[in-house]
């Protein structure tokens, strides 16, 4: 992804026309990130705190902002090719592009990832003996550990993104 952002800004730099201007639904869907980033980080205290509900609370949160988050990008993207941007600047919309697609395929494996987890919980959280065990699992802490991680890295990795493009366009 670095090298992918190198050379986008070396052919931006090089290119002489002027990109079009990001659309505004980028700052959206930052915006959504946010937020998503603050549930996310409500799961790890909720398995602490032996809390079901707002466990699920969270990572069912979580999973529906970033779908919302898939959803403003596509209608971004829609966007800037009906301004041409991607006719009149092929490599420059090659590595925008790129850049894009890479970062929804981490947003859509991580919203898997938690709907997962999400599911695994709901049904665990229905057997007495089961409800019981799953907050003493440390393996299902390290899975939401991880998920947590993963969510904070992709939203700063966005937020990266956005402020390049933002300062680019």
């Amino acid at each position: 992804m670095l090298t992918l952002t190198f050379l986008f800004l070396t052919t931006l730099s090089e290119n002489n026309t002027k990109p079009p201007l990001l659309p505004k639904v980028f700052t959206l869907s930052t915006i959504m990130l946010l937020f998503s980033s603050y549930s996310i980080s409500k799961t790890l205290a909720a398995f602490k705190k032996d809390s079901f509900d707002l466990l699920l609370q969270s990572t069912i949160t979580t999973a529906v902002i970033s779908s919302l988050f898939i959803l403003t990008q596509i209608v971004g993207l829609h966007s800037l090719y009906k301004t041409g941007y991607f006719q009149s600047m092929p490599f420059n919309s090659l590595y925008f592009t790129s850049l894009t697609a890479f970062h929804l395929a981490h947003i859509i494996i991580v919203t898997s990832y938690l709907i997962y987890l999400t599911y695994k919980a709901y049904h665990r959280s229905h057997d007495m003996v089961d409800s019981l065990l799953f907050f003493s699992d440390s393996n299902i802490f390290q899975k939401l550990n991880s998920a947590t991680i993963l969510c904070h890295y992709n939203n700063f990795s966005w937020l990266a993104l956005f402020l390049l493009f933002l300062f680019s366009f």
